[in-house]
């Protein structure tokens, strides 16, 4: 798992990179366009807790009002996910899980899954470079035909 989920441009094409930039940067502008009151009373209190006054463009306590539930709702999500991320924290980071594989298969049941005989199986253990022929391309899967050849 790669955190954060970043666009990755290694293996995309230029006109995809371009779009997923495009799509997020107007989604942060959609954004602030809907909570541009939300940024302009933070302004304000900021400005006004070092000392820099300024009437601002709403009635005292209405912005709070419009803005609770709003609020509410983030702050609820925002713990949700908290808890959510603290408690599954070594689940979601935990990379021998992520990468760990089933045990392989014992040698002679491969063999047998792929429907290879006893004597292709011990053709190919005892052989450093072999060649295999009559194996279905599609299915990989040996047949009654197939064959070993050892090369030199």
């Amino acid at each position: 798992m790669k955190w954060p989920p970043l666009i990755d441009t290694v293996h995309l094409p230029w006109w995809v990179v371009a779009r997923d930039t495009i799509a997020t940067l107007l989604a942060w502008c959609l954004l602030l366009y809907f909570i541009h009151d939300m940024v302009v009373m933070s302004v304000y209190w900021l400005l006004r807790a070092v000392g820099i006054g300024f009437t601002p463009p709403w009635a005292p306590g209405e912005m709070w009002r419009d803005a609770e539930p709003f609020l509410k709702v983030v702050g609820l999500l925002t713990l949700w996910l908290t808890i959510f991320a603290t408690a599954r924290w070594r689940l979601l980071t935990n990379l021998q899980r992520a990468t760990r594989q089933p045990r392989p298969l014992d040698p002679q049941r491969q063999a047998e899954a792929f429907h290879v005989s006893a004597e292709v199986f011990e053709t190919l253990q005892d052989a450093s470079s072999t060649t295999v022929h009559g194996v279905d391309p599609e299915t990989g899967r040996g047949s009654p035909d197939t064959r070993v050849a050892m090369d030199d």
